[in-house]
């Protein structure tokens, strides 16, 4: 497993299709930042966001990065395609987890939120961004090029990443139908209501906040396991 990581990244750099995701979160990055202090849970909402969109995009990107024929050369070699997919999946997370990471040491470290932040609220923080991050990675690689086609599937994660960032269940809070709709999304907007009204106060884990882990990892994980038996069907034809 350990080889074929290693072989996913450096195969996934060498492409360079990292490269968009990569630039454009680094923009937001700099913007979100050039101007302090930010408020701590707001800008966990903020950002949280973001790393959900890069995420998504690197998961789509990573998966559409080797070529078909060195994909089935390589699902040969490795003679288990659950062992394969699932080391596209640990790679992912792998080559995401520094992004996260100086997400949130950077204004630590360099004093700019509204108040010093907690080293409990920096577990929170991971916590999230890690819950996030798979969150986007468990949707983004549906759409592979081996699912749909290149610009159907360019097209549809779009239209998929705006629905799941944009508050239906706020917007439309009158509509019952579409409250119930959007928790088939992932929980990224749960998460926003839980912080929208934080400010600065420190963060006191509650029920509310567990319900969220298990939702947001239960979903990451159903959706893994549904690609891995739609991809292996889609193989055998």
């Amino acid at each position: 497993m350990f080889s074929l990581i290693k072989y996913n990244l450096s195969y996934y750099i060498k492409s360079a299709k990292y490269l968009p995701p990569v630039i454009c979160f680094a923009a937001f990055f700099a913007f979100n930042y050039q101007v302090a202090p930010i408020g701590i849970w707001s800008n966990l909402h903020i950002t949280g966001i973001a790393i959900f969109i890069l995420s998504s995009w690197v998961g789509m990107s990573f998966m559409n990065s080797e070529d078909k024929t060195q994909q089935y050369i390589t699902r040969l070699h490795v003679k288990n395609e659950t062992i394969y997919y699932l080391s596209k999946i640990v790679s992912i997370i792998i080559f995401l987890i520094p992004f996260y990471l100086i997400t949130i040491l950077r204004p630590s470290i360099f004093g700019m939120f509204t108040r010093d932040i907690l080293f409990s609220e920096i577990l929170i923080y991971i916590v999230v961004y890690f819950l996030v991050s798979l969150l986007g990675v468990s949707a983004g690689i549906f759409f592979h090029y081996d699912l749909l086609s290149g610009e159907m599937a360019i097209l549809t994660h779009i239209l998929f990443v705006i629905l799941a960032i944009v508050p239906f269940n706020v917007i439309f809070a009158d509509n019952i139908f579409v409250v119930y709709a959007s928790y088939l999304l992932p929980p990224i907007n749960f998460l926003a209501e839980k912080l929208h009204d934080l400010g600065d106060d420190v963060f006191y884990v509650d029920s509310n906040f567990w319900i969220f882990v298990i939702y947001a990892l239960g979903y990451a994980l159903i959706l893994m396991t549904l690609y891995n038996i739609v991809i292996q069907r889609r193989n055998k034809k």
